[in-house]
């Protein structure tokens, strides 16, 4: 039964140079890491900022649609108002007269 433990594989690492040269790729690979995810966050950045800028651009489309329909309808009431008055008092169409 000792010879299956002396042959096991030690838990300390040994201070030669395998340790040093496993912790310089890892640094490299972490740096191109960030490097890669710092390009994809500025070519994505644009973008996100086209999207949003459709979407605020379709909400003020709707929005003035809106405004605008209620002042057509407003100032076409007015006009129709003033119409019969200058016309001689039509009947309201809405009435039924």
């Amino acid at each position: 039964m000792d010879e299956g433990t002396n042959k096991a594989i030690p838990l300390r690492r040994s201070r030669g140079g395998v340790r040093a040269l496993t912790a310089r790729p890892l640094r490299l690979t972490e740096r191109l890491t960030e490097r890669l995810t710092a390009g994809m966050r500025r070519a994505l950045s644009p973008t996100r900022q086209i999207w949003l800028a459709s979407l605020g651009s379709a909400a003020l489309t709707v929005r003035g649609t809106r405004t605008v329909w209620s002042q057509l309808l407003a100032e076409g009431a007015a006009v129709e108002n003033w119409l019969r008055r200058t016309l001689g008092g039509a009947a309201d169409p809405e009435a039924g007269g």
